[in-house]
């Protein structure tokens, strides 16, 4: 069950607050990586004992949830600012905002995102699919076709980071022809691939940035 689907009750000490739960999350996940988030560590940044969270959130599950949502909802204006461009560029924002966040996009991928900021950026891209001229029956799976697209493509470049463009630098392609012209002749430019996917997916023509 989703953070954001348990029922609400009394904060058990004030100066705890699922804020903090949030921030203390997103640090830990920014600076120590996925591995390293558990109940006992954010309680270690917050200088409390384990056991006092459990008034706030069930477990590490929780605190992925709501990490998740405060990091976007840290850099969710500048996410609403692009969609005066249309959806690409929305797409295209939130992939910058996953690379800044590695750990984010395999969150986005593994559990339904449905903190407030998550879901107001859901609402933005059903309403720009729509207005992209897509049928209303179809407007909800181009939405997830999106968020696919973009979630994977912010893990693919988390994992090919530190080698070429493409990630291929280190494999033979000599038996694989086409695989190994596509990669000589890729650019690089991640956001470009992110802008024309997400224009195909609406039929829209493609621009460059």
């Amino acid at each position: 069950m989703s953070y954001w689907r348990q029922p609400r009750g009394p904060m058990r000490r004030r100066t705890l607050t699922p804020a903090k739960l949030a921030d203390a999350a997103v640090d830990v996940l920014d600076g120590e990586g996925e591995q390293a988030l558990s109940m006992r560590r954010v309680a270690d940044v917050l200088d409390v004992v384990p056991s006092s969270l459990y008034g706030h959130v069930r477990g590490r599950d929780d605190l992925c949830d709501l990490a998740l949502d405060r990091a976007l909802g840290r850099e969710l204006g500048g996410l609403l600012s692009a969609a005066e461009k249309g959806a690409a560029e929305v797409a295209v924002a939130w992939f910058d905002h996953l690379t800044r966040h590695p750990w984010a996009a395999s969150f986005v991928l593994e559990r339904t995102p449905l903190g407030p900021a998550y879901l107001t950026l859901a609402d933005v891209l059903c309403r720009l699919v729509s207005v992209a001229g897509v049928p209303p029956a179809d407007v909800l799976g181009r939405a997830y076709a999106i968020t696919a697209m973009v979630a994977g493509h912010a893990v693919a470049h988390h994992n090919a980071r530190h080698r070429d463009a493409a990630g291929y630098d280190d494999v033979e392609l000599s038996d694989v022809p086409h695989l190994a012209g596509a990669v000589a002749d890729f650019a690089g430019d991640w956001s470009a691939v992110v802008r024309q996917g997400v224009q195909a997916l609406l039929g829209t023509p493609a621009r460059s940035g």
